[in-house]
């Protein structure tokens, strides 16, 4: 008879997942092909492409803290969303979100 046993880690239980999704307008189809990401304290945590109909989901591990929707190479003009406290970064290309918000939806992000 074998017995199994499994432990969950102590600090397993304080990760929580930033969770973000939308839609891009964009006009150059060279937008489709660079990452979107979210990053926190500079580093990456999530990375996806839009799809064609400019639609996007990202999600990765957080747990305290502002982060970021940050595009590489496309400045962003405007976006909506019920979320309080996002705004556009001073170099336009990311959207920060504040401190303990864990879930995102950007109705749309115009790109300049």
């Amino acid at each position: 008879m074998s017995i199994l046993l499994t432990q969950c880690k102590d600090d397993d239980t304080n990760i929580f997942r930033a969770y973000v999704e939308g839609k891009f307008t964009y006009s150059d189809g060279v937008f489709l092909e660079n990452p979107i990401h979210l990053v926190v304290d500079n580093k990456i945590i999530a990375e996806t492409y839009p799809k064609e109909s400019g639609s996007f989901v990202l999600a990765g591990p957080y747990s305290k803290g502002a982060y970021k929707l940050q595009l590489k190479n496309f400045k962003i003009k405007s976006f909506s969303t019920e979320t309080a406290g996002c705004k556009i970064s001073a170099d336009s290309l990311s959207i920060e979100i504040p401190d303990g918000v864990t879930y995102v939806i950007f109705n749309d992000i115009t790109l300049k």
